[in-house]
């Protein structure tokens, strides 16, 4: 949430101020929703209505998702707010066909790709193109009555929040607020543990977070390659899910929320430079999902589950807009395998969390000022408050500022959620979870109360034990040729409920390699083939944990990689594909259509465009005869050739 910054130099000190109170005697100074309110070009202020989306849950069923978590906010919906206008999403029910576009651009490429989003081992959630005229909201409609389609909805667009104007110097009163101090002597923090701070980029180049930056320990720097298997080159420090790229720090000069947020959070402590955060040591991992539009809801999704798969114990979502069904399912699987995901509650003086801080499962968090009453900008109605007035940290490499809002209030409960777990590595999700919930010190406005890091670490207590192993795939597949290499894949390693858990794993077949053969959860594991002196046709192996279930390997040699086709009007015969003009097919890398992880595919569609994965889905618009490509490793690619009809 785009909070207000303040120039230190600029901003006189009185004792009797009341540094906590806005009090708007002007429409000017009303707080600002960048998803309602817009400035028209002659700069006049502008409220759009709010438009509410008939709900899809009974009032029943709505009700057993407050009670699956103790800690969710629960309220009424709201679906109003800014829309990508260039695609929507379509979640796919288990095998179901993807449906057509009713009406696709006849003036578009011949063979259109729907983007596949989300795990390997989940339904595909695809990314379908608009066309030109169409409104994204009515498309998202029409395809959400279709069968198989779980749900349909817009890209929703989501950016930090404004808040009124208010300079006040302030000092660091946050931290002795929570009694960071008394904390401190229990634990400063471990850098075995992870904080994804998912927000506008993260200058992990600022010196006092440089040395709290996470590093990807199975990715090599810039070499050019996916080391990790994991879909993302040279991702070592992060994931621009903007651009696309491994560079996530700010794009523009003035934005500095994301490292404001990840310095209230791991601001490195006892280095005679800055300012301290809440844990002195963390592992801050930076993922740029907000650009200088906002952030789609596509790729906040992809952010969580990326954070989630690479070890993150904590998500910080200091963002807000509508509701939207994919960024809820990726809560969900964070939460499943014990990540916490806190989100600020928002800055528009409303009286309940706005999405995300009001979906299941999330630690959702109020701003408070020095007096504990919550700052008049806040939205009520949170599991927690936090500080949030005139809060000092990280901005500009070398530079600090101080900002106000919900965002800097979410960031303290992240800090501290990461200072339990390294006090107590085998904590649990809920375990945590219950520990801030019991250390708060009751106030207005919030369902628990403020937090308190000192009386948490006590709640905490000893004891606390990781569950039993779980890994994020069941089964990877592989193809190769007789003579080469498929790319090594991975899959992440966690205890139940989270926690640090020491295994062992062992690979019954010579010719696996692992990266990891002992070591401590959350990690990831790569996995390496060696096809040389293997035999054409398929070879089984398994990968066994101490205490897990196995995760399956299946290696295919052979002359050529074997595709699979699917999908109403679609027929793989004799090495050509034949299609019904306007149909959508499912291409499938051996063992995809078994669900499992084929991650070292590429798809070159007529006209260069690329897709990765295990699966292509396109729609195939127009008669003709065209080729596609597809590769399973680097420099070797097959030739399909394609017939619409």
């Amino acid at each position: 949430m785009d909070d207000n910054r303040r120039n230190l130099d600029e901003l006189p000190i009185s004792s009797g101020d009341s540094l906590w109170a806005l009090n708007f005697i002007d429409a000017r100074f009303e707080p600002r929703d960048p998803v309602f309110d817009t400035v028209d070009e002659d700069g006049v202020f502008l409220r759009k209505a709010r438009r509410r989306r008939k709900a899809v849950r009974t009032a029943a069923t709505g009700l057993a998702l407050c009670l699956l978590s103790s800690l969710a906010a629960c309220g009424t919906e709201d679906q109003g707010g800014l829309r990508a206008q260039d695609a929507i999403l379509v979640q796919l029910e288990p095998q179901a066909f993807a449906p057509p576009l009713p009406n696709p651009d006849a003036s578009g490429p011949p063979i259109v790709a729907l983007t596949a989003l989300g795990p390997d081992d989940a339904p595909p959630l695809l990314r379908y193109p608009v066309p030109a005229g169409v409104d994204p909201t009515e498309l998202a409609r029409a395809l959400d009555r279709s069968t198989g389609v779980a749900y349909a909805e817009p890209i929703f667009l989501y950016q930090p929040e404004r808040v009124p104007n208010d300079p006040r110097l302030k000092d660091l009163w946050g931290l002795s607020r929570i009694g960071a101090g008394a904390a401190w002597s229990r634990s400063t923090g471990d850098r075995r543990v992870t904080v994804a701070v998912i927000d506008d980029g993260v200058a992990l180049s600022h010196p006092d977070l440089a040395a709290n930056r996470w590093s990807n320990p199975l990715e090599i720097a810039d070499n050019g390659s996916d080391d990790d298997g994991d879909g993302y080159r040279d991702d070592v420090s992060g994931w621009n899910f903007v651009d696309g790229n491994n560079d996530a720090a700010p794009v523009l000069p003035e934005r500095w929320h994301g490292t404001h947020v990840a310095g209230i959070i791991g601001a490195v402590g006892d280095n005679s430079v800055g300012v301290t955060g809440v844990s002195w040591q963390v592992s801050l991992m930076a993922l740029r999902a907000l650009g200088p539009n906002g952030g789609r809801s596509d790729a906040l999704a992809r952010a969580i589950d990326y954070a989630t798969d690479h070890g993150a114990r904590v998500v910080n979502a200091s963002w807000s807009g509508p509701r939207s069904q994919a960024i809820e399912r990726a809560i969900a699987r964070a939460a499943a395998r014990g990540v916490l995901v806190v989100a600020a509650a928002g800055n528009s003086s409303a009286d309940s969390p706005a999405f995300p801080a009001s979906a299941a499962g999330v630690v959702s968090v109020s701003a408070s000022g020095p007096d504990d009453l919550l700052a008049s900008f806040s939205n009520r109605g949170a599991l927690l408050a936090a500080p949030g007035v005139g809060i000092l940290s990280t901005t500009a490499p070398g530079q600090y500022e101080r900002y106000d809002g919900t965002s800097m209030a979410a960031a303290h409960v992240s800090g501290l959620a990461a200072l339990l777990w390294s006090s107590q590595p085998g904590a649990s999700l809920e375990q945590v979870r219950a520990a801030i919930a019991r250390g708060a010190v009751p106030v207005e406005g919030v369902q628990v109360g403020r937090i308190d890091a000192s009386a948490a670490l006590a709640a905490l207590g000893p004891g606390a034990g990781p569950g039993p192993l779980r890994v994020s795939q069941s089964a990877l597949a592989f193809s190769t040729w007789p003579g080469h290499v498929p790319k090594a894949q991975s899959f992440s390693v966690r205890a139940d409920g989270g926690g640090n858990r020491h295994f062992f794993a062992h690979a019954d077949a010579p010719w696996v390699r692992l990266s990891l053969a002992e070591g401590e959860t959350p990690a990831r594991v790569n996995v390496h083939l060696d096809s040389t002196g293997l035999s054409l046709g398929d070879h089984l192996a398994l990968v066994t944990f101490d205490g897990g279930l196995p995760v399956a390997l299946t290696l295919h040699v052979g002359n050529g990689a074997t595709l699979t086709a699917r999908g109403p009007g679609c027929a793989l015969t004799g090495g050509q594909l034949r299609v019904t003009a306007k149909s959508v097919c499912t291409l499938s890398a051996p063992g995809a259509n078994l669900g499992v992880s084929s991650a070292g595919v590429q798809w070159q569609l007529p006209g260069g465009a690329l897709s990765t994965g295990a699966t292509l889905t396109a729609q195939f618009n127009r008669p003709g005869s065209y080729r596609l490509l597809y590769s399973t490793e680097e420099g070797v690619a097959s030739q399909l050739p394609v017939l619409v009809e």
